[in-house]
């Protein structure tokens, strides 16, 4: 909606913006290709201006990418796709653009975007009990700006609509109670290596019964759903990923004491997640390193592109 805002601000026509945002009341019914076709021809305007098309949550709609890469084809036109879920731009699509397209992650507000929000310099005696107050509630936006007595409701609402929405009911999971059981054991173990058989016999001994090839199955949809990351670790000397334990981090600090329930003393653990977030919010590829059986809390990698 904010990139709305700001074609019509560069002067384009209202008629040759189409937003559709596939959550919303008015646009929920279209859940198939054919009914996706059949709207965007009553929108499209029929001339040869180039014509700007927003789509928001386009998952919810079966076969998507074909109407997309059709559009591409045939129209002059920007194509903005939003998703909540990892795989949305892999396998068929992938395929179909051939690689016309770029895939822009977002993140919540880092510490500095934070602090410009909270109109507070860098150098302000105001840093410490801000940072206080963004490792405790997190940086997404709708938190950042609430008033601190609601911060805890809004945070358990985007918790409940990624796991519910984008875990549970997307990927067909039946087994709430052990998903649940897996993110809390993720959110309190941030930075430590797990491996799925560790995280089985825990939930085992909290009398959760489940599998490595479920909890497997559940890490992926968690990944896919951008809820959690997992940062492999990598042999320096060999110069190769082992096949071994890995470390997961959460998106926000403050969906990961929503899930925990509690803030732990373990800050360094933290902090860490914290780092992790920043280094992949800069671009950066990060990884676990292990030279010589000692562990090395990140390697950060960035693809650099010779002019």
């Amino acid at each position: 909606m904010l990139y709305k805002e700001y074609l019509l601000q560069e002067g384009i026509h209202e008629n040759h913006i189409i937003y559709m945002n596939f959550e919303s009341f008015e646009y929920r019914t279209i859940t198939t290709e054919e009914k996706f076709r059949q709207k965007l021809d009553e929108l499209l305007p029929r001339d040869d201006k180039k014509v700007y098309l927003l789509f928001d949550e386009i998952q919810m709609v079966t076969g998507w990418q074909r109407i997309v890469n059709g559009i591409r084809v045939s129209f002059n036109s920007d194509i903005i796709i939003t998703g909540s879920n990892a795989n949305m731009l892999s396998g068929e699509i992938a395929t179909l653009l051939s690689g016309r397209y770029i895939e822009i992650p977002i993140y919540p507000f880092s510490f500095s975007e934070f602090l410009h929000v909270k109109g507070i310099e860098s150098d302000s005696r105001k840093v410490d009990n801000a940072y206080d107050e963004y490792e405790k509630y997190g940086g997404f936006p709708s938190v950042v700006i609430a008033e601190e007595s609601i911060k805890d409701t809004i945070l358990s609402g985007i918790f409940d609509t990624i796991v519910l929405n984008d875990v549970l009911l997307r990927a067909g999971v039946r087994d709430a109670t052990a998903l649940k059981s897996i993110i809390r054991f993720l959110a309190d173990n941030v930075g430590q290596l797990v491996n799925a058989s560790k995280i089985v016999n825990t939930l085992k001994s909290e009398g959760v019964d489940t599998t490595v090839h479920t909890v497997n199955r559940y890490l992926d949809l968690l990944e896919s759903g951008y809820l959690f990351y997992r940062a492999r670790q990598y042999d320096i000397r060999g110069r190769e990923y082992l096949r071994t334990n890995g470390k997961y981090f959460i998106i926000d600090t403050g969906l990961r004491r929503n899930a925990v329930g509690r803030k732990d003393g373990n800050y360094s653990n933290r902090l860490e997640d914290i780092v992790y977030v920043e280094l992949l919010r800069r671009g950066y590829t990060v990884d676990i390193g292990k030279l010589n059986g000692t562990e090395i809390d990140f390697v950060a990698r960035k693809l650099y592109i010779s002019k």
